[in-house]
């Protein structure tokens, strides 16, 4: 079994340190931890574009500056805490939000503008039909 490490009691050399993994005395690093997926509700996507929207004067070519993000994200911890099963609502994790919201408004909007036989709503969404349902395919 050359070249296997099954059974071996040699050390294992890293980054200048020497680890026996028999040898119960050397502490292992302790494992990774992840950070908690942050989840938005319906409602905290609405806090947050209704946040932006009163800032809307502090934009600048319609971006926000990272400042803004950071109140964003601190409106957001404020408004609504963090929960045991949803992440941090970062700054980063704010203006990615938007920009996921943003990408999905211009596609609606252009879909309700341009799409000759494509029926859309506010109340009922895309309305798909039989008479309609080869345009969606």
């Amino acid at each position: 079994m050359s070249g296997s490490s099954a059974g071996s009691t040699h050390s294992l050399h890293l980054h200048g340190l020497t680890i026996n993994p028999l040898d119960l005395r050397n502490p292992l690093p302790p494992p990774r931890t992840h950070k908690k997926a942050v989840v938005w509700t319906t409602e905290e996507e609405g806090a947050l574009l209704d946040f932006l929207a009163s800032h809307l004067s502090q934009a600048s070519n319609g971006n926000f500056k990272k400042v803004m993000w950071n109140t964003a994200a601190a409106n957001m911890a404020n408004s609504y805490p963090l929960g045991l099963d949803n992440g941090d609502k970062t700054a980063e994790s704010c203006e990615w939000k938007f920009k996921v919201l943003k990408k999905s408004y211009y596609a609606v909007a252009d879909l309700k503008l341009v799409a000759s036989g494509f029926a859309y709503n506010d109340e009922h969404g895309a309305m798909i039909s039989l008479d309609n349902a080869n345009l969606w395919d």
